[in-house]
């Protein structure tokens, strides 16, 4: 279950990644439709016209500056989130809320830098280390137990109960004897 659960935590951050990315290109798409109709229709001009794309154009690269902020907040949110979660933290939310994100960089291939390092303060101070499963020691395998054929024990006898309706005076007097 740990493992699928690994899994499906994985691919919940790529769902959430991708959704992200998705809606701030409709939405970029959207308005800059919007922007080149009004710019039709609006300027006859051509000084104006051009004044008028310039403008558009530095706007639309600001919004796709604040996508790609928006969509590498994402990832790291998203790493940070699963890396907690293999390291064992109880609860990811309190956890997170100690990682410092400034720190955090994505490198070429998408994965965070300085993250581990964190992760190991968190797990090793006293302060923290509540918020992270104890590292559990191998458990030995099941190893079946090995009797001797026969009674190992030869006083078994004297330490098994006689039922006094059916024991004899004898027996009933040597196991008394045998107790004291």
């Amino acid at each position: 279950m740990a493992l699928h659960g690994a899994d499906v935590n994985e691919l919940k951050g790529q769902v959430s990644q991708l959704t992200t990315e998705r809606d701030g290109l409709k939405q970029r798409a959207s308005e800059s439709d919007k922007q080149l109709n009004d710019l039709k229709s609006a300027h006859k001009d051509d000084k104006d016209f051009q004044a008028e794309i310039d403008k558009l154009k530095a706007d639309n690269k600001a919004k796709d500056d604040a996508v790609s902020k928006q969509l590498k907040e994402t990832k790291l949110n998203y790493q940070t989130e699963l890396a907690l979660v293999k390291a064992g933290a109880l609860n990811t939310k309190a956890a997170s809320a100690l990682i410092d994100k400034d720190k955090l960089n994505l490198d070429e291939k998408g994965n965070v830098t300085g993250l581990d390092e964190q992760l190991k303060a968190l797990k090793s101070d006293d302060s923290s280390k509540f918020l992270f499963k104890a590292e559990e020691a191998p458990k030995p395998q099941n190893t079946p137990p090995i009797t001797v054929s026969g009674n190992p024990n030869p006083n078994a006898n004297a330490n098994e109960t006689l039922n006094p309706a059916t024991a004899t005076y004898e027996e009933l007097a040597a196991s008394m004897a045998h107790e004291e």
